[in-house]
Order: structure tokens, then sequence, then C-alpha cells
């Protein structure tokens, strides 16, 4: 018969969990491609970039548009910025949208979803359960 001791039936069930889920950072953002040619800067994968994050494209734009302080045209897979915006400063901008409306406030899990309740949009964790009210 074998040993069903707590730790070692632990260790086993530990062995079988899948990488993609015992892993922390299972959620990762690919690394912003910022081009500058002249004078407007390109942030060429995007599209790329809001496909990770599951969020909606004009949000993520109008964001970045306020928070850079500038203008620029969106386009397919890439976004264009009037002026020469520093690449660093452009995902310090993504970075702050991902802790704004990404991250839960509670468990920090990337599973979240927007919700509507009344007038007050809601951020809710799909992980833990946790809701805060965000800004949209």
């Amino acid at each position: 018969m074998e040993d069903f001791e707590y730790e070692s039936l632990l260790g086993r069930a530990r062995e079988r969990i899948p990488k993609n889920i015992s892993e922390r950072s299972r959620w990762t953002m690919p690394e912003p491609e910022v081009l500058i040619e002249g004078n407007q800067t390109i942030l060429r994968n995007f599209a790329a970039i809001v496909d990770a994050m599951d969020r909606d494209a004009n949000h993520v734009y109008q964001f970045l548009i306020n928070e850079l302080g500038t203008s620029g045209t969106r386009e397919q897979v890439r976004v264009l910025f009037k002026g020469r915006v520093p690449p660093k400063r452009i995902k310090e901008k993504i970075v702050s949208y991902v802790k704004s409306y990404i991250l839960c406030g509670q468990c920090r899990a990337p599973d979240t979803r927007f919700m509507k309740e009344e007038r007050t949009t809601l951020l809710k964790c799909q992980a833990c359960g946790a809701t805060r009210p965000v800004k949209l």
C-alpha cells in the first residue's frame, strides 16, 4: 500500500499542475516596438499589445493619447504619435494602463473584466471575485 501522508500527496498534486497555471508570470505583455521616424513616433505592435491585454483597442489608444499628451493616428496593427516620444515613456504608460485597468487590486491576477453596475464601471476579477470601481 502506498504512503498517503499529507506531504507526499501534496507533492504529487503539485507535480501534476500544468506549468502554465503554476507559474506566476503566465501572462506576459509583448515588449513595445517603438520606431521614431522624423517628427513622429510609431508603436509598431499596438495590435499585439491590445490582444495580450484583451481590452478594447479604442480604450487603450485613447488612454495612451491622453497620457502622452499628443495626438495620433490608429491604423490596423500600429499607432502613429505626433512628435518624438521616447520608447521608455510609451512603455511606462502601457504599464500604467495594465496596473489601472487589467491587474486585480487584491490578488494581482490579470483575469479581469469590465462590468457596468448602474452608472459605475467596475473591474471584476475572475480569479478571486474582487471588484473595484474604475474610470473609463
